[in-house]
């Protein structure tokens, strides 16, 4: 099977640049190596100047399309950005193409697609992507294109069982499938280290609206005597409450600002915390819950953002209902007993070396786009017609 996808950030992840990195960029690329190593080509459409960029030797296959620091506004989707997505898809001849990440790029995936006569799939990232969040949070024109992009994809992939319910009663008959992320963990991986070789809770992401900065300072204030290490970058566009917090939180003296932590280095980060503190407000399936539990470091977070209730449901942290219960949590845990903390991260590491491999994940993929792909080449199928935007 030939898979077509897009993302702009993944060859700075690549190159491992201090760039702001999203969750799909990071769960793209581990898809992509997988389905290659599975035997199906996998490519990727990106930026002009990436390849130059990124260099050699690479695993991920690029196709160059536009330069996004170029064009007028608006209009320059129609005279550069899709002819010219168009014109490296349709070189490539893929089976298939998959998107995530709601916006325009949507769209131009989905609109691409129907002029090649192949399926379009599309990735729901974030849980606020399949309730009225979404409409809020974008731009009117970016909203229409993502609305009509959506009726016109042949199935859904959804990170937890929140987003496919939701999208079940959007889209009834549609097929949707859950496949939760993956994470790599190395054969040859140590196993966790003990609590009396952790120092610190650690906080890792992007700096911006939904991360829920504030809480962390108010939570990291309750505690005075607990060290936090706090990893992460502004996003290219951050609203005052998180700046507000980053600054409270540089003052605090029982809290480090690390900046970003490359990619080559996230490990080692987690694995020396005693737990990783989630704060978020909305998430779909943090990758880096997942990069915690596999460096053997219990999770801490809110029970809106624990995907199908895994911390809860495995015991591999806790996963707290409210604020008041997620400070207790952080608390709990710094002062738990050796013996028991040491079996929790052993659980941790265990828990996704089982359920959550790129090889599994890959397969389950597979598994969901086959049948896509096979339908949209038996002669005599109707080609979908096109949903009017904004139905």
């Amino acid at each position: 099977m030939r898979i077509l996808s897009i993302d702009f950030t993944i060859p700075y992840l690549l190159k491992d640049d201090d760039y702001p990195i999203g969750g799909f960029a990071v769960q793209l690329s581990i898809w992509l190596r997988a389905l290659e190593k599975a035997g199906h080509e996998a490519a990727l459409l990106t930026w002009k100047g990436a390849l130059a960029h990124v260099g050699s030797g690479q695993q991920i296959k690029l196709i160059e399309t536009y330069d996004p620091a170029h064009g007028v506004r608006v209009a320059k989707y129609f005279y550069s950005y899709i002819p010219k997505v168009l014109a490296a898809a349709r070189a490539y001849h893929p089976d298939i193409m998959i998107q995530g990440v709601c916006g325009v790029h949507t769209a131009i995936m989905a609109f691409v697609a129907g002029q090649l006569g192949i399926p379009f799939v599309h990735r729901v990232v974030s849980d606020m992507n399949v309730d009225e969040r979404c409409k809020a949070a974008l731009p009117l024109y970016e909203w229409l294109a993502y609305s009509w992009a959506r009726h016109r994809t042949a199935a859904f992939l959804c990170q937890n069982e929140y987003q496919r319910e939701k999208l079940a009663a959007l889209f009834p008959g549609k097929p949707i499938h859950v496949i939760h992320n993956a994470v790599v963990v190395a054969e040859e991986a140590a196993p966790p280290l003990p609590r009396a070789e952790r120092r610190y809770v650690a906080w890792l992401g992007v700096f911006r609206d939904g991360k829920n900065l504030p809480l962390l300072f108010r939570i990291a204030k309750e505690f005075p005597a607990v060290k936090f290490r706090v990893a992460g970058m502004p996003d290219r566009v951050v609203d005052q409450a998180t700046l507000d917090a980053v600054n409270g939180l540089r003052h605090l003296p029982n809290v480090e600002l690390v900046g970003n932590v490359r990619r080559a280095d996230v490990q080692q980060f987690l694995s020396e915390a005693t737990m990783l503190l989630c704060t978020s407000d909305v998430e779909g399936f943090s990758n880096v819950l997942l990069e915690a539990l596999a460096a053997g470091t219990p999770v801490v977070t809110r029970r809106p953002v624990d995907p199908d209730l895994i911390i809860m449901r495995h015991a591999l942290g806790a996963s707290a209902e409210d604020e008041l219960a997620l400070s207790k949590s952080v608390s709990t845990i710094w002062d738990m007993d050796t013996n028991e903390y040491n079996a929790i991260a052993a659980r941790c590491q265990t828990y996704v070396k089982v359920n959550h491999s790129p090889t599994a994940k890959a397969r389950e993929l597979i598994a969901a786009l086959t049948p896509l792909v096979a339908k949209s080449k038996r002669p005599g199928q109707p080609l979908e017609q096109p949903i009017p935007i904004g139905r």
